[in-house]
């Protein structure tokens, strides 16, 4: 009997098998497909490939203001796939290597929990085995869902998968339905590399999150149109056709466009339909009902990730893997916290958050000020050709602790963390400004958007 069965080598299952060895544990790992699930090979290491590829066009473009004169005369997205199917090849190999290294088996096929202890695993020729284990983890992650009759079919209409991990050649024209997080990305991504785009969302405006302002939306809109994508809101596919080799669609507002390609994201849901046959219980939406220990309704069988009814994130996922082993193997208890949560997104500027906004503070009874700085002043952003951007920090208007942070620009996924960090000491405004930032830096942006709240207002 192994310690421990992994259901699923995403970020959570990848992160409870990094635990698992350091603890010496007798593990069994359970892939139904490639070897670092859809994070690795679907979602978000390739978007973030293919992100850094058309900033790095977008960059040439200016290279001219560092004195090169440089002609770019063909982007090619089926080089750009080959290498990225290399790079991302190279990381699963790694993980492969290792887990032979530690001796640890991994089964290929579908697991199923047929008891409180076992998984029984359909391989691809139709085989079944059953193993046995004191614990499990459910981390099988999350699929596509769809929405309004509009099917995938993987070559007309696509999901963010097919883009990701099948798509060889870049459409002339691509239309995006859903303006959330992968269709702005994916939507930057095309555009830059020779896609025209509409992006169609049937909300007012684009990345309708809570955590996600008004001004910010407003802002990638505005850069979005600049770059020449065509975002419509307010609006949805009504019908769509195929004619010719072509998507017809016709939308609410009653105008008609072609594309080569659908993208459909519009969301994912749980993968959790066919898990288990003993009862393990779901919510109405097939997430997995856990206790704040990550814990199922049976006590050595927990969940982590997109199975979970928490922040379909990565990072999320991995964090919930460490919990849930520790909860499973060590005496003192830890309880799941996502206070401090910073998150990212890449599109065609950086956009990262943590804590609360302006809005969700004052939704809950918080008088706020807020600090405010442009990238435009930064020297590092200007040296950097980069002053597009903004941050803005929110604050408890007492006490001047801070409450959330909003960065929007160039490497904002990597300087949130001083943020964050900054949230879970509860640090002031006063606190955040006196720290001496190294010059010419972007984290120095932090000092200048506190001095109105530390110091004063200079108009």
């Amino acid at each position: 009997m192994y310690d421990l069965i992994i259901i699923g080598t995403g970020p959570g299952g990848y992160e409870a098998i990094m635990t698992a060895l350091r603890l010496k544990l007798n593990i069994a790992v359970i892939e139904k497909n490639k070897l670092g699930g859809n994070c690795l090979n679907r979602a978000c290491i390739p978007t973030k490939y293919y992100r850094a590829g058309s900033h790095f066009i977008d960059k040439l473009k200016k290279a001219e203001k560092y004195g090169v004169d440089i002609e770019t005369k063909n982007i090619s997205f089926k080089n750009a796939k080959l290498n990225k199917d290399q790079a991302i090849g190279f990381l699963r190999k790694s993980l492969s290597q290792l887990l032979k290294s530690k001796k640890t088996p991994v089964y290929k096929g579908i697991g199923k929990i047929t008891g409180k202890n076992q998984v029984e695993i359909t391989k691809e020729d139709g085989s079944k085995e059953t193993i046995e284990g004191r614990y499990i983890l459910i981390a099988t992650g999350s699929v596509p869902t769809s929405v309004g009759g509009i099917t995938p079919d993987g070559e007309y209409v696509i999901t963010t998968e097919d883009f990701m991990e099948r798509l060889e050649e870049i459409p002339e024209t691509l239309c995006v339905i859903g303006g959330g997080v992968a269709g702005c990305e994916i939507g930057y991504i095309a555009s830059t590399y020779g896609s025209k785009v509409t992006i169609i969302e049937i909300k007012d405006r684009l990345l309708p999150i809570p955590s996600i302002s008004l001004e910010v939306s407003r802002n990638l809109k505005r850069v979005m149109n600049k770059k020449g994508i065509d975002v419509r809101l307010n609006t949805y596919v009504k019908e769509y056709s195929v004619e010719n080799s072509k998507v017809v669609l016709t939308l609410s507002d009653g105008s008609e466009i072609t594309a080569d390609k659908v993208l459909l994201s519009v969301g994912r849901k749980p993968n959790t339909s066919d898990i288990d046959q003993i009862g393990i219980e779901k919510d109405k939406r097939g997430f997995i009902k856990v206790n704040d220990y990550l814990q199922t309704n049976f006590d050595n069988i927990f969940a982590c990730g997109d199975v979970v009814n928490s922040p379909m994130l990565a990072h999320v996922a991995s964090y919930e893997a460490r919990v849930a082993i520790k909860n499973m193997f060590m005496e003192k208890k830890e309880k799941r916290d996502y206070s401090v949560l910073p998150w990212a997104i890449f599109t065609a500027f950086e956009i990262a958050h943590v804590g609360l906004t302006e809005d969700e503070a004052k939704e809950k009874g918080i008088q706020t000020v807020t600090g405010y700085y442009p990238y435009t002043y930064n020297e590092k952003a200007v040296d950097e050709l980069e002053s597009e951007g903004f941050v803005r920090l929110v604050f408890d208007k007492d006490s001047r602790k801070i409450l959330g942070a909003t960065v929007v620009g160039i490497e904002a996924s990597e300087i949130i963390h001083v943020m964050a960090f900054a949230l879970k000491k509860e640090m002031t405004a006063n606190e955040i400004h006196d720290f001496i930032y190294f010059h010419p830096s972007l984290s120095e942006i932090f000092l200048s958007a506190t001095y109105d709240v530390a110091v004063g207002k200079l108009f």
